[in-house]
């Protein structure tokens, strides 16, 4: 019901995405009333905060006070136009971005979010991916939060394609202010706790101003075996046509061991398993357990869940402090000062090292028959001699079998991230009279740098594991064996190394001796020198000509670096390496606004407007962009906006400058593999064959099992830079309209149509595309197709564990993908006094609806290849067709009672089948439901509460999204029913 009232009131009635107004607004400016001019998000040229030029979306300090969120990050996400980025639940298991929380627009990627804190550019917060945490922002400091989405490169350069999120930061307070909230999920896990302080004054007869604010934070992480409806998960069987939803199948990949004794298919693979409850136990597993890689339907008791490792939500911490000065050294001229410094910790949370029974991966390791633990004393040992020999095997050592182990022993590979960052900014503003003109400047001069280190704890040693577990007697004790091989080199790298009991449990003495930790370095450097000149022109007989241009210099410096041990290789862990980088740029920008009719018939407003912006940068050269606007008014309740213009990216440093490196996916599927071409339609079956047949011997469409794909083994990838990069390009359009009818006061409704066209994006090519229409769907022959060689297939398994499985994906950024992105932004607010209707007193009545129906989200992975159509789909970016927020307020004198309810429409579960090939294939519409109540007990107290989640919810049951982490879920609450409290304490 909900999605047809948000249809209606996009087709019928007409809304808006961005009402540059405070929340709640009840009373419009009169004639009468000053109304101030500021500078507006989206251009540089003073004006009132209604007459925007582009559609602004406003966030108020109240509302992000109220909101019950932990962060800015948190806050913004309520907003429909930002897509879940890097925040609490998909950051539990990363490296480099725990304890991160970054903006979004229309998911186009963080790095295409250009944020600003007044106007001005923020450092980025991690060498590896480029963007600003809003995690470093005090949320006591900030005064609103605009977003403008539609690219505003011609205004503000680089990373503004897919729009501005601009944090407009307080700048005066009298008093001292200290607020604290925390909070806790139904479970009593997920704990919260924030604690603000803000002072401000002026000294020395008003000319100084002071003002300086500080938080702190904590967040405790949300384990997915801590909740019912998560643990221990579901998944697709693969078995079935279509696919069905069943429990999480379990895993041979046990926290003892499981060893392959035979392998092939259901009911000649024979595989036992060091029961996990009582590891004296040797139990032979069932057929669907038995299989290298377990069947959906393996439910062995002996066996568990590895879903027990993994975290729903991360666990973080951080602290920042801001001053802000100000000193008026004359009437008009003033000198400021902005220093911000941020600390945040970080943890991922990582399941132990692990061993695949189906050989390969990133740590294979094998039992020879002549182990000396196998050939030991016990029962344990004897009874797995004896379903060792049964199966046919010899205890020498050239009988083996894969062993499949989670390697829980060396405990869980969680990693710490741990970054500072200080921001100074100093800088004049003033204004002189000039020809009977007020003339508006400003400079600033800026310096920001991020600095941090990771450490990634328990990544054993590959070849001391294997080294470790080939223990062999001789001369009566049991050695590691490749103390005493042929080879020097080889007998130098076992130096030292302690046999690895498999059977009764190793020493402490043999996990320490293989365990190891590997650590990183980063820091990121921004230099920014600009200023600003604005003015009125002259004066035609509708107003003013607005103007306004600067020049500014930046460089941006990145760095990282890992140890040896982590960039050797050697370690259960992706190599990385060294990698850096710097360019600088010369930018400078002009923008007017002319306004060409005014007070006539059917012409109350009509202003036009254009920027432009030239760059050269010291890596792509030459850019420029420009952006053309025009608003028409012709009646005082109306008014049109319509925009065009071209953005701009450069590329990072990283999309510049990483050495290729090792990297792992598990969202790839293999077209080959028997259920995902059975799920294909006719047309693809007939490309697939052709083609699989050609890069795998002996190829058939029904027994072949891929090494990887749902439920098995992550993909490695061969990924990096390329200096050759060019900048991304896009063409944006904006038409909008905005509605204040002077009949039914306070009453705001708008509606604006968004388009991009983007070209020449940076990144690698889609892991899905490059498997299925560019390579096993082509029409091209596989042997001359350029695009099938970036797989590496292993003829013999060696690598992949699997004959014909494919070993590495090599791909590398290039300037390959192109977006057509449309749709609507809609919004509604309406408020009243209830004595209008009731005669009485009984506080007011607000509404606000807000709704976004993108119905094009189009990726086209190379130039020349057909768009796949992206909206409505699970993917990296999650591109719901629609979403919306609607929130009701009943405020009466100090109190307030808040209930606001968020949308997701249904999604589809993956472009890689058919609605016929998966059931169920939707993930059904989403709501989530918040309340929020407020008091003021005195002039100096204030108290809320609020549940979030009232109902709740949780992820759609769909495997793709049940834990509501992963590719592109995160929009998703996970942790379920939330409760907070909250004070502000004023003196």
């Amino acid at each position: 019901m909900m999605r047809n009232a948000f249809r209606a009131l996009l087709l019928g009635s007409g809304a808006a995405a961005a009402m540059a107004l405070p929340n709640f607004a009840f009373a419009q400016a009169t004639d009468d009333e000053t109304i101030e001019e500021v500078v507006v998000t989206g251009s540089r040229i003073r004006r009132d905060t209604f007459n925007a030029p582009v559609p602004v979306s406003v966030i108020s300090a109240e509302q992000i006070v109220e909101s019950g969120a932990l962060s800015i990050g948190d806050m913004l996400m309520e907003t429909p136009i930002i897509n879940a980025a890097a925040n609490a639940q998909n950051t539990s298991g990363t490296l480099f971005l725990a304890g991160q929380a970054r903006a979004d627009i229309r998911g186009l990627g963080a790095t295409r979010t250009l944020v600003l804190a007044d106007g001005r550019r923020i450092v980025f917060s991690d060498a590896s991916s480029p963007a600003v945490d809003l995690n470093l922002i005090p949320s006591m400091m900030v005064e609103r939060i605009e977003t403008v989405a539609g690219g505003a490169s011609a205004v503000y350069g680089s990373e503004a394609i897919s729009g501005v999120v601009n944090l407009i930061m307080k700048k005066q307070f009298d008093g001292f202010q200290i607020e604290g909230q925390i909070g806790a999920s139904q479970e009593g896990d997920g704990e919260q706790f924030r604690i603000s302080a803000l002072y401000g004054r002026k000294l020395m007869d008003d000319r100084l101003n002071i003002l300086i604010g500080g938080e702190v934070s904590r967040e405790e992480p949300v384990m997915q075996r801590d909740r019912d409806w998560a643990y221990p998960g579901i998944r697709r069987n693969l078995l079935a046509n279509p696919q069905t939803v069943i429990p999480q199948s379990r895993s041979n990949v046990a926290p003892t061991a499981t060893f392959q004794l035979l392998g092939g298919a259901v009911g000649t693979a024979r595989a036992v398993t060091l029961d996990y409850r009582d590891p004296t136990k040797v139990v032979r597993l069932s057929g669907p357990c038995s299989t290298p890689t377990v069947q959906p339907t393996c439910q062995d008791e002996a066996l568990y869940y590895n879903s027990v490792f993994s975290a729903l939500q991360a666990k973080s911490q951080r602290g920042t402090i801001r001053g802000y000065a100000d000193y008026d050294l004359t009437d008009n001229i003033k000198a400021f000062l902005d220093v911000t410094y941020s600390r945040v910790d970080g943890y991922g949370i990582f399941g132990p090292a692990f061993s695949n029974a189906v050989g390969g991966g990133t740590m294979p390791t094998v039992l020879k028959g002549n182990n000396a633990y196998l050939n030991g004393a016990g029962a344990t040992a004897a009874a797995l001699r004896a379903e060792w020999l049964a199966a046919g095997k010899t205890l020498t050592s050239t009988s083996t079998a894969q062993i499949g182990k989670t390697w829980v022993e060396f405990g869980g590979r969680d990693v710490k991230t741990e970054r500072e960052t200080i921001r100074v900014v100093f800088g004049m503003e003033g204004d002189f009279e000039f020809i009977d003109r007020n003339v508006n400047w400003d400079w600033y001069a800026q310096l920001g740098k991020t600095s941090g280190s990771t450490t990634s704890f328990n990544v054993p040693y590959v070849e001391r594991v294997q080294f470790a577990t080939d223990a062999i007697l001789s001369g009566g004790q049991i050695i590691c064996a490749a103390t005493i091989d042929p080879d020097p080199a080889k007998r130098a790298r076992a130096a030292g190394c302690v046999p690895w009991d498999l059977i009764n449990g190793p020493s402490q003495e043999a996990v320490a001796w293989a365990n190891g930790q590997s650590s990183s370095e980063q820091e990121v450097k921004q230099t920014v020198i600009s200023g600003n000149i604005a003015t009125d022109l002259f004066d035609l007989p509708a107003g003013p000509v607005g103007f306004a241009m600067g020049a500014e210099y930046r460089k941006e410096q990145s760095a990282f670096s890992q140890d040896a041990a982590g960039a050797s290789g050697l370690l259960f862990f992706n190599a990385i390496g060294a990698r850096g980088g710097e360019y600088d740029t010369w930018e400078g920008y002009a923008e007017i606004r002319v306004p060409l009719l005014r007070d006539l018939p059917f012409a109350q407003e009509l202003n036009f407007e254009m920027a432009g912006r030239a760059a050269e940068y010291s890596t792509i050269g030459k850019t420029d962009q420009w952006q053309a606007r025009l608003e028409w008014a012709p009646i005082q309740d109306i008014r049109f906006r319509a925009s065009e213009g071209t953005a701009v990216r450069a590329p990072n440093i990283v999309e510049l400058y990483a050495p290729q490196s090792q990297n792992f996916t598990t969202a790839a599927v293999d077209p080959c593999d028997k259920a995902s071409y059975a799920a294909a339609s006719a047309s693809q079956k007939a490309l697939r064959l052709t083609n699989c047949s050609a890069a795998i011997a002996g190829y058939n469409p029904l027994t072949f099992v891929s090494n990887f794909g749902p439920g098995r083994s992550s993909l490695q990838l061969r990924q990096g830079g390329n200096p050759d990069l060019g900048p991304e390009m896009a063409h944006t359009y904006n038409l909008g309209v905005v509605i204040q009818p002077r009949l039914v006061p306070d009453l705001k409704v708008s509606l604006d149509y968004f388009k991009y066209n983007l070209t020449g994006m940076v990144g690698t090519i889609p892991i899905n595309t490059l498997l299925q229409g560019l390579c096993y769907e082509s029409a091209t022959p596989y042997a001359s197709n350029p695009l099938c060689s970036l797989i590496v297939r292993d003829a013999s398994g060696a690598q992949a564990g699997v004959p014909g499985g494919v070993s590495v994906v090599n791909l590398v950024n290039r300037n390959v993908a192109s977006m057509k992105i449309e749709g609507y932004d809609a919004s509604l607010q309406y408020g009243f006094d209830l004595e209008r209707l009731f005669k009485q007193d009984f506080g007011q009545l607000a509404f606000r609806l807000d709704a976004t129906w993108m119905y094009r989200f189009a990726l086209q992975g190379l130039p020349g290849q057909p768009y796949t159509q992206l909206a409505n789909t699970i993917t990296s970016n999650t591109a719901p067709e629609w979403r919306g927020s609607g929130t009701v307020q009943w405020t009466h004198g100090d109190y307030g009672v808040t209930w606001t309810t968020r949308y997701i429409g249904s999604l589809s579960s993956t472009t890689a089948s058919t609605p016929s090939g998966l059931s169920p294939y939707y993930t059904g519409d989403f709501y989530t439901h918040d309340l929020k109540v407020r008091a003021r007990i005195n002039d100096d107290l204030d108290v809320r509460a609020g549940v979030l989640n009232l109902s709740n919810e949780h992820p759609p049951e769909l495997p793709e999204v049940f834990t509501g982490t992963g590719a592109g879920s995160s929009m998703y609450d996970n942790r379920g029913r939330f409760f907070f409290v909250g004070a502000t304490l004023r003196y």
